[in-house]
């Protein structure tokens, strides 16, 4: 059993967004054979609720409270500093002395889920760091940069350029980089230098509770009337663009065809951008849900249109998992490389996405056999007990080889 000091930019627990999911069923993995000591950032006041389970798994938890407004205030730090704003967006003297005392004490290793939180920490250390990058955060506001007009353009630009530099001088520290797909490890090794080439650099797939979302669960006669469904964190900027292009460009389409059809979207906080498409006939901003897996349930369809994605999207999963028939674009599938036409349907072109949704609705023997070959295939290819047995290899090797191959520093 190792002390193990984990770091995240936001409470992992309750895992109903993209990132929390993969750092929750992390942490309570490392909590069931480590002494775990968790800090983290708290951006939503009603996540304090959840302290005292989060107390029950980790022997301590240490936090500090920044509201998304207060996190934007600090970034802007960064054009003083010239760093990312990634990096100065977390603002709390007292969660690092906190953090620093527990160093002093003595930890086996550290485990940072996410690039921003080697933040909270002292620059100078002498104990081995794991950082999950989760994705190429990068290369994300890269694809902002090439998408967005002047001046924002510039300042995205900016971004890329920092937080591509600070990824890599961290995966030079790091005795092991973790990625949340195969396909964004890839991408974040072709990025580095020659000289780091030999850096561990591991693509450790996001899993999906198969036992939570099961058909099986629910029962047959859920409520449909032909409902197309996207689900997500609808205060991303992804996740906005994905269904503001949606509702204005795909679903009218398929409207034309198909009157009865109707567009729901479930997840929380919403931004008022995505609040506004409820005026538009047949759309039903859903917001928060207590149980995603029964609003699935409910829906004949899954769409993810997202023009901006990186490493492995869950919504796609969850709808997979829940045998629902999946139409996404190529870079929602992307790092979970599900057979088009198959598993799931692929366009990035709004008339084709359209079409694939309209041909799923008319054709339900075909859309069921798609939902259940998405079943299958994430049972194969995306259990969280496989992802556990990658992560425990890690650990054990930074444990026993605790020294990164390269130095920080350029």
């Amino acid at each position: 059993m190792a002390k193990i000091l984990f770091l995240a930019h936001r409470i992992p627990y309750p895992p109903n967004k993209g990132d929390k999911i993969r750092s929750w069923n992390f942490l309570k993995h490392l909590c069931g054979n480590h002494e775990v000591h968790a800090g983290f950032f708290i951006d939503d006041a009603d996540d304090k609720r959840h302290l005292s389970y989060l107390e029950q798994h980790c022997a301590s938890v240490h936090w500090a409270f920044a509201s998304p407004i207060a996190q934007k205030i600090a970034s802007l730090r960064a054009f003083m500093t010239g760093r990312s704003l990634t990096e100065e967006a977390y603002p709390s003297v007292g969660l690092r002395a906190a953090l620093k005392q527990i160093l002093e004490e003595g930890v086996d290793c550290i485990f940072l889920y996410s690039a921003a939180s080697r933040r909270f920490l002292p620059d100078d250390l002498n104990v081995p760091i794991l950082t999950d990058f989760v994705d190429v955060d990068s290369a994300k506001w890269e694809a902002y940069a090439e998408d967005t007009g002047f001046p924002l353009s510039a300042v995205y630009g900016r971004e890329a350029r920092k937080l591509a530099q600070f990824e890599r001088n961290l995966a030079k520290e790091s005795v092991a980089s973790l990625f949340a797909s195969p396909d964004e490890a890839s991408l974040f090794k072709a990025r580095l230098s020659a000289k780091q080439t030999s850096n561990k650099v591991f693509g450790i797939a996001n899993g999906v509770d198969i036992n939570k979302f099961d058909p099986e669960n629910y029962p047959e006669d859920q409520p449909k009337s032909k409902r197309i469904m996207f689900t997500g964190a609808m205060d991303y900027a992804p996740n906005v663009d994905a269904v503001d292009w949606f509702a204005r460009d795909i679903f009218p389409q398929i409207k034309d065809t198909m009157a009865e059809a109707e567009f729901f979207v479930a997840g929380r906080p919403v931004a008022p951008e995505v609040q506004s498409l409820q005026s538009i006939n047949g759309i039903t901003i859903v917001g928060g849900v207590e149980d995603m897996a029964a609003e699935i349930a409910r829906a004949d369809i899954i769409v993810a249109p997202l023009k901006t994605a990186r490493g492995i999207q869950n919504k796609v999963l969850e709808g997979m998992a829940m045998a629902k028939p999946v139409v996404c674009t190529s870079g929602a599938n992307e790092g979970i490389n599900a057979p088009h036409e198959t598993a799931v349907c692929v366009s990035d072109n709004s008339v084709e996405f359209a079409n694939a949704v309209v041909q799923l609705l008319k054709d339900p023997r075909a859309a069921k056999q798609m939902g259940q070959n998405a079943r299958q295939f994430v049972q194969r290819h995306n259990s969280w007990e496989a992802a556990f047995k990658q992560l425990d290899a890690v650990i054990d090797d930074a444990l026993a080889n605790p020294v990164a191959e390269v130095p920080c520093g350029e």
